[in-house]
């Protein structure tokens, strides 16, 4: 097996890991995904540090070209590229990431317990990271550009009637405001062009995902882009193509989840090729 990265995904940006199984005190992100090169190439894996200009899934063996012009055969292929933010492109968003601006409260939220915490967002996702940073921070406010949430009623009902949660409508985050070692704040700005610094210790941008696809054209999507597997597989619509991790999940997004569809990859690409006469 090969597998070729250019990065190390979402967990890059991520400091610590606590809801990974088996590290009872967490585990910083970066040791983690060392940890995982080291037992695959350990068993076999080869590791290629590489950017893919293209894939080709029309012929046999497939065919993935790497920037370098650098072409690679496989007979299976396990797609597991991953998702990325979506970003509110503003001022100190990038430079705070990890020091207090976020994407995934369920990963990050227990650093701020008992504290004040925002989401940006009015959608599931961002419902969901309220109700759940309710639960352990001391407040949480939500920031939401329209004056109606996306949600589905149920979940918008739940945030609207948390007595810990409280919403700014018709309100946008123009900066990410901090000092050298955290955030420590955000400047808003509401429909009547009025501007605020709202004073929190994290904010979870959570405005959606795009999944990492537009290397592979060929193969089925849902409506929203993620690779589409045949349920309780990680087959897709290519016979010999797999996908795993976040490029086919759009509902957990954890690495705990990435792991185990990897894992069924791995398998579901091993029978494949075993049945083709490896």
């Amino acid at each position: 097996p090969l597998v070729i990265a250019r990065d190390g995904g979402q967990l890059e940006a991520t400091s610590n890991v606590d809801n990974y199984p088996g590290f009872d005190d967490g585990v910083d992100a970066i040791d983690l995904l060392q940890r995982l090169e080291k037992q695959a190439v350990k068993f076999g894996a080869q590791v290629k540090s590489c950017g893919l200009r293209s894939v080709d899934l029309t012929c046999r063996p497939f065919k993935a070209t790497c920037d370098d012009g650098e072409t690679i055969t496989s007979s299976a292929l396990i797609v597991a590229t991953g998702a990325s933010p979506r970003w509110l492109e503003v001022p100190g968003e990038k430079q705070f990431l990890a020091r207090g601006v976020h994407t995934c409260a369920t990963c990050d939220g227990y650093f701020y317990r008992e504290r004040h915490a925002a989401v940006v967002g009015g959608g599931d996702t961002a419902m969901e990271q309220a109700l759940f940073l309710a639960r352990i921070c001391s407040r949480v406010t939500v920031v939401h550009r329209s004056g109606t949430f996306r949600a589905t009623k149920a979940m918008a009902t739940r945030v609207l009637k948390h007595p810990k949660i409280l919403i700014l409508w018709n309100t946008q985050v123009t900066a990410f405001i901090g000092d050298d070692s955290a955030l420590t704040g955000i400047e808003l700005i509401d429909q009547g062009n009025s501007s605020t610094l709202l004073t929190v210790d994290a904010v979870f941008v959570a405005i959606g995902h795009i999944p990492n696809t537009d290397l592979f054209k060929t193969v089925r999507k849902n409506s929203d882009g993620y690779i589409y597997t045949v349920p309780g597989s990680t087959l897709t619509s290519v016979p010999g193509v797999y996908a795993a991790g976040d490029v086919q999940d759009p509902v957990y997004r954890q690495a705990i989840t990435s792991a185990g569809t990897g894992a069924m990859a791995a398998i579901d690409a091993e029978r494949w090729l075993c049945e083709h006469g490896c």
